[in-house]
């Protein structure tokens, strides 16, 4: 619901009044452009939407090879997690187990430790919003 509520508000009618935006137009193809190798997360590439995860709120679209696991760690900002394709098997300390699929929505505070694994039989490609700047700590 937090999704479609954020989409609804993003097309309010003040929108419309006005014929041009300060924001540009962004696109990025999965299919034809190179990602940006993941810090501290191998097997992953990463395409940055919005923003600047190096000084503040970002949105970063994600793929991991199909199979590939990540290791336990945290961030400082709190994330919202999309599935776009492939399933990632995400473990939140906890909260258990989540199979984040095409569609759905997964959230965890700050400093969360989370883990988990692209489970095998297709790439998994998921977006992303972190509300602070990006940063990754490896957990014990």
């Amino acid at each position: 619901m937090a999704v479609l509520a954020v989409a609804f508000l993003a097309c309010s009618d003040s929108d419309a009044e006005s014929p041009t935006s300060p924001d540009p137009v962004v696109y990025h193809s999965i299919h034809t452009e190179s990602g940006t190798p993941c810090e501290g997360l191998p097997g992953c590439e990463g395409w940055v939407t919005r923003g600047d995860p190096k000084t503040g709120a970002a949105e970063t679209l994600f793929r991991f090879k199909a199979g590939t696991p990540f290791d336990r760690h945290w961030h400082t900002s709190p994330e919202h997690v999309v599935g776009v394709s492939g399933t990632m098997i995400w473990n939140v300390e906890g909260s258990g187990a989540h199979q984040v699929g095409a569609g759905d929505y997964l959230y965890y505070p700050s400093r969360a430790i989370h883990w988990g694994q692209c489970a095998a039989g297709a790439d998994c490609v998921f977006f992303v919003y972190d509300d602070k700047a990006y940063d990754i700590h490896a957990a014990e």
